[in-house]
């Protein structure tokens, strides 16, 4: 019996000799930032925007600071073959901000705030928990499961953070990447008691479908096309406390294109949609324009001049007239909440004002969350007078196609937005910023509903803070 254990040994020593062992590697990185600003006439925090933020009688100045910190751990093998990822964010956590009066508790702008010096108050969320494997049997692909990103092309209709799965890869020239992910139930002005029906609006089992491919067929020429579906039930009408659901159905088109010829960048965007929107969005409306139909283009050029660079840009969303009875012409985005907040994060490189900022490093605010009904037209020159710092003069010509709705109350005027960033790398992953803008408006605007004639003022920002990258 000893002599047979003997054999048993040796032959399993050998078996763990023959067998690679496999190494993790495990990664600690994030992001931490502070910022101040003061702003005044933007529609952001604190803000009545449905009032119009560009009113003089609207009360929407704000002095604010707020932290986020971004933590990120990674796992993966040393083959890179698969990985897992968690990443947390803390934030963003007001100075300060002691809107409700027990400690700890959450905010509708979904942070938590309390104790008596502000600095009791935390909000702690799940970003991304995800796995991310190399498909076996020699599939020129990785499959990725779990709270991720999903991104589009300069998050026109798509930049955001949801449950899903994602396909992505490449072969020879080709990229491409297919994804799927459900948006979470919502309510709106409903209320949902556990072992009682639902009373009010509703949706229910959204989902989306993507698909993305990308040429990769020389430096000067790099073209995408992509697609996306959502499918879901929604709240149609409301007959006493029973929800009349049916299906709705949208889908969007895109395609685009960038390129680097030496003497000069450029890059071009354009995107059809076609909705029937989800209740939260705001537009579903009993007898209202339940359908939208529109398209939003973005195209810039950028020239490189030893320290300089010079860029220029334009773009243009639909917006709507209410001539039709039951179709919407404003471009239709994503709404990722009940409240109708976009999964988009378009913003025209630079603008910092009468774009909302939300994703922005220097502040949270601006007005519009997405593309509709707005063009801008403008610029940028970018100075470095030394490698670790940048300076950036930015102007914008800025309106709306259509004036029934816009962010003039009804007005389609004209407005300007000028702003100055300068950022220093002080340190490898960290700078510290200064930002200064204006956005000046027209001496008056109409009120849509009543026809009457308001009083606009204009809008400033100023912001300073540090980020580091790790």
């Amino acid at each position: 019996m000893r002599k047979f254990w003997q054999v048993v040994g040796i032959a399993a020593l050998a078996i763990l000799v023959a067998v690679p062992a496999m190494a993790l590697d495990f990664k600690f990185g994030g992001s931490y930032r502070v910022r101040f600003y003061s702003f005044d006439g933007i529609g952001g925090e604190g803000a009545t925007v449905g009032a119009g933020p560009f009113k003089k009688s609207t009360p929407n100045a704000r002095n604010q600071a707020d932290l986020r910190f971004r933590p990120m751990f990674t796992v993966e093998d040393d083959n890179k073959n698969i990985q897992s990822v968690l990443r947390f964010e803390i934030g963003d956590v007001v100075f300060g901000d002691n809107a409700n009066a027990a400690a700890g508790t959450v905010t509708t702008a979904g942070r938590s705030v309390g104790g008596a010096t502000g600095s009791d108050g935390i909000s702690l969320e799940t970003k991304w928990a995800y796995i991310d494997f190399q498909i076996p049997f020699g599939v020129p692909a990785r499959l990725r499961a779990g709270l991720q990103g999903y991104y589009l092309p300069k998050g026109m209709i798509l930049d955001d953070d949801a449950a899903g799965i994602s396909i992505y890869g490449k072969a020879g020239m080709l990229g491409y990447n297919a994804f799927w992910f459900s948006m979470n139930d919502s309510s709106n002005a409903g209320t949902d008691t556990v072992g009682a029906a639902v009373v009010g609006p509703f949706n229910d089992d959204v989902d989306i479908y993507g698909a993305k491919l990308d040429f990769n067929l020389t430096k000067a020429f790099m073209p995408y096309v992509y697609g996306l579906y959502r499918h879901g039930s929604v709240v149609n009408a409301v007959v006493g406390t029973v929800p009349d659901s049916s299906s709705s159905d949208g889908w969007w088109f895109g395609a685009g294109a960038v390129g680097n010829l030496g003497f000069m960048k450029y890059d071009a965007d354009f995107i059809y949609g076609s909705d029937e929107p989800q209740l939260g969005s705001g537009i579903l409306v009993v007898g209202g324009q339940n359908k939208r139909r529109g398209w939003m283009a973005d195209a810039g050029v950028e020239f490189p001049v030893g320290p300089v660079a010079i860029g220029l840009r334009g773009m243009y969303a639909t917006g709507d007239n209410a001539d039709t009875a039951d179709v919407n012409e404003d471009f239709p985005t994503i709404p990722g909440t009940a409240n109708g907040n976009s999964m988009a994060s378009y913003t025209p490189k630079g603008a910092q004002i009468f774009w909302a900022s939300n994703g922005s490093t220097y502040m949270q605010g601006g007005y519009q969350n997405g593309g509709w009904n707005i063009w801008a037209i403008g610029g940028y020159v970018e100075y470095y007078p030394v490698k670790a710092l940048m300076t950036r003069l930015t102007y914008y010509y800025a309106g709306a196609p259509k004036s029934n709705t816009n962010f003039y109350t009804g007005k389609s005027s004209l407005g300007h937005e000028i702003n100055l960033l300068a950022e220093y790398k002080i340190y490898t992953g960290a700078k510290i910023w200064g930002l200064a803008g204006v956005f000046l408006t027209p001496g008056d605007g109409q009120e849509p509903a009543t026809g009457a004639t308001v009083e606009l003022k204009d809008a400033m920002i100023f912001s300073v803070g540090v980020q580091h990258d790790f």
